[in-house]
């Protein structure tokens, strides 16, 4: 029942340039790609029907059009070595969104990490040494932790410098984090991760950590206007997923806007989506509606959940649509779109691997 990539998609180049993910039809369209300075020698793509990647540079008939890449001359790590191929593509995509300024003061933090006998034990649990996987250091002198993702929101509670926080997910510029028993936000420059000090190979390894919403996106979705009269004033939106990571991505929020001729926004909802995302698959959402005589909200969630959910209560395939409802209202609608805003990755001790 989940969403798979469509024999359309199979025959085109798959392409992951500066953050972004896409297909070009032919090498003549990724040329016009490179020539434009949309697609760089440190980007990669997957040819046709194919299961590696490979850095644009790497691919011979590419070469003559790419532009000088900031990433040319570089050490990369080699994906053959186990390394998931869309974390080698996303962490370029985040090295050339960096400035060498950017890693140059990230680098200078180093010693704002707490001192101990062994070195920096980036995979320590216990985060007694170091910082384990799921958390951060903050490095901002004043920094406060948010009630929301806004400079402007309340206050929670002030972040002491060099403290640690548990990392529990990433909304744009902003961490989501606890942090001496209180959960806000914080700004992604005002705290690093361990990784930022760590080798190239971890660096690729673990950026979906700590940049899940480089990895996860809506690949495809659509909307109907409900032809039942009961169900006047309500779109039926379906949306497919996408998780390019090989961690599991949780704890995911997506945005539903729509908007008339105009432009202007009839209707926006922010809906939680229950259920985990498993590593470099699709998956779609849809609502299970509760059982008659409950009045508990439909439950959002991903298929695959669904199916599992379902081994154990067959009958809940009566209350389940591959769809989720928008309420619109009496308005014209003519534009409609649905993006991830929130999202957070697994580490493998969370997830027993």
């Amino acid at each position: 029942m989940h969403g798979t990539h469509s024999d359309f998609y199979m025959s085109r180049w798959m392409v992951n340039a500066r953050g972004q993910s896409f297909s070009a039809g032919s090498m003549d369209e990724l040329r016009q790609l490179a020539k434009k300075g949309e697609l760089g020698g440190g980007d990669i793509v997957q040819p046709p029907g194919a299961s590696e990647w490979l850095y644009a540079v790497e691919i011979s008939e590419l070469k003559a059009s790419l532009r000088p890449d900031p990433m040319e001359g570089m050490d990369l790590p080699d994906a053959s070595g186990g390394l998931s191929p869309v974390v080698k593509g996303g962490f370029a995509a985040v090295l050339l969104a960096a400035s060498v300024g950017i890693w140059g003061y990230a680098l200078s933090l180093k010693d704002a990490i707490p001192k101990n006998d062994a070195p920096l034990k980036f995979l320590d649990e216990s985060g007694e040494r170091g910082l384990s996987m799921r958390e951060v250091l903050v490095t901002a002198a004043g920094a406060t932790l948010k009630a929301e993702p806004s400079a402007s929101a309340a206050d929670v509670a002030p972040l002491d410098k060099s403290a640690k926080a548990e990392l529990l997910g990433k909304r744009g510029a902003w961490y989501r984090v606890r942090f001496g028993g209180k959960e806000g936000f914080v700004p992604v420059d005002s705290v690093v991760p361990a990784y930022y000090f760590a080798d190239d190979k971890t660096k690729l390894d673990h950026d979906p950590l700590y940049n899940p919403d480089k990895y996860v996106y809506v690949a495809n979705a659509s909307w109907t206007m409900a032809a039942d009269k009961a169900k006047k004033g309500i779109s039926d939106m379906s949306a497919m997923v996408m998780n390019e990571s090989k961690f599991p991505m949780t704890d995911i929020k997506i945005v539903a806007t729509l908007k008339d001729a105009a432009g202007n926004v009839v209707t926006q909802k922010e809906i939680p989506v229950e259920g985990v995302m498993a590593p470099n698959r699709s998956d779609m959402i849809g609502t299970l509606a509760p059982a008659r005589g409950d009045k508990s909200p439909p439950r959002i969630m991903f298929t695959s959940d669904f199916e599992k959910l379902v081994v154990d209560d067959p009958k809940a395939v009566e209350r389940w649509t591959d769809n989720v409802e928008v309420v619109v209202g009496d308005k014209e609608t003519s534009e409609a779109s649905v993006t991830i805003v929130e999202v957070r990755a697994v580490p493998p001790e969370e997830s027993g691997k």
